[in-house]
């Protein structure tokens, strides 16, 4: 009797397992993403990081040192923003663990107008690729842009390590128009240690 239950049970089973992998992995990811926020406090340095820490030296040369949090497990977040344009910043994400992987990218979302009246949509998107310190890292659009935010941009969880050997588990973030991609995609790819 148990043995002609196990088939159907391990079908089932296997079936909710697709289903919940049809995202891409994008819950897990945005649960992974959300929860790292809510660690994240203010800080006046870098003490306590453990892993290391990549910048955007070139960004912060033109828009000064970047606003620093920390996430008390040895991680941290970097914020370079442009003084002059809002919605135009690059977040550097240090984490001692790495990210759920993403199958695919999540679907873009944003708003737009139709009859007069702000309707949401999603759209499916293909990966975009940038090289950062030799590795090649996967990236999409988050969202697109609105009247309070820019567009957000985000890489897909990587590791990178350091020339003394310490490794770290990183992610980016850029917020800017829509159809700067290309700005974007430098401002990843200049990030080193």
């Amino acid at each position: 009797m148990l043995r002609k239950l196990w088939k159907p049970l391990g079908l089932t089973s296997c079936l909710f397992a697709l289903a919940s992998c049809g995202n891409g992995g994008s819950d897990a990811w945005q649960k992974a993403t959300s929860a790292r926020s809510e660690t994240l406090n203010e800080s006046a340095d870098l003490l306590g990081v453990t892993v290391p820490v990549l910048r955007a030296k070139g960004l912060e040369q033109v828009w000064g040192s970047p606003k620093i949090k920390r996430d008390g497990q040895g991680g941290y977040l970097l914020t370079y923003a442009d003084p002059k344009q809002p919605f135009t910043r690059l977040m550097i994400h240090g984490m001692a663990a790495p990210l759920p992987r993403l199958s695919q990218p999540p679907l873009l979302s944003g708003e737009h107008m139709v009859r007069d009246t702000l309707t949401g949509y999603q759209k499916k998107q293909e990966w975009r690729e940038v090289t950062i310190l030799d590795e090649k890292v996967r990236w999409f659009q988050e969202s697109a842009s609105g009247g309070a935010d820019g567009a957000y941009f985000s890489t897909e969880g990587f590791t990178l390590k350091a020339s003394d050997g310490r490794k770290g588990h990183y992610r980016l973030v850029a917020e800017h128009g829509d159809d700067e991609a290309v700005e974007v995609a430098r401002w990843f790819s200049s990030v080193s240690f």
